[in-house]
């Protein structure tokens, strides 16, 4: 792992999340109440170690250290990933009380979100971040993402 980047590692993640919310995307056009529930459950979990601790804990950091977070793009990839938290658990909620309609509705939010949302880190960001952190902090990052890991 010490010969990766930590954008090269959150990259090769945001792979696993495409392919999760391409099998929510089959879910939701089928209808299917279990299985959409069993894929946001899946999601959480990813989202949850890679966004919630990777980024905003360890790589938003180190960025925030050449750019702020107030009107910079980590503090948007922050407001999205509040916004994405509220959608997920609308998504639990509407699967717990059989609301299609409601579960449809957050569901395709997190689909087109997210996936904006990743190609905006993937283009954009993480590129700032290669371009910007040296080898010292890439190394810290990169120990912090092996605690997340190991969680």
């Amino acid at each position: 792992m010490t010969s990766e980047s930590p954008t090269g590692i959150l990259r090769k993640e945001h792979e696993i999340v495409l392919k999760l919310l391409d099998n929510l995307e089959k879910c939701l056009e089928k209808s299917d109440m279990k299985s959409s529930g069993r894929n946001i459950t899946v999601l959480e979990g990813e989202f949850s170690k890679h966004s919630l601790n990777k980024e905003e804990k360890a790589l938003f950091p180190e960025i925030e250290k050449f750019m702020p977070r107030e009107g910079g793009p980590t503090g948007m990839m922050i407001m999205e990933h509040e916004d994405l938290v509220n959608s997920i658990k609308n998504c639990k909620d509407a699967v717990k009380t059989g609301n299609i309609e409601r579960l449809n509705e957050n569901g395709s939010h997190i689909i087109e979100l997210l996936r904006q949302h990743i190609g905006k880190e993937d283009n954009i960001l993480f590129m700032m971040a290669e371009m910007h952190l040296d080898g010292k902090q890439k190394k810290a990052v990169l120990e912090k993402f092996k605690k997340f890991d190991k969680k």
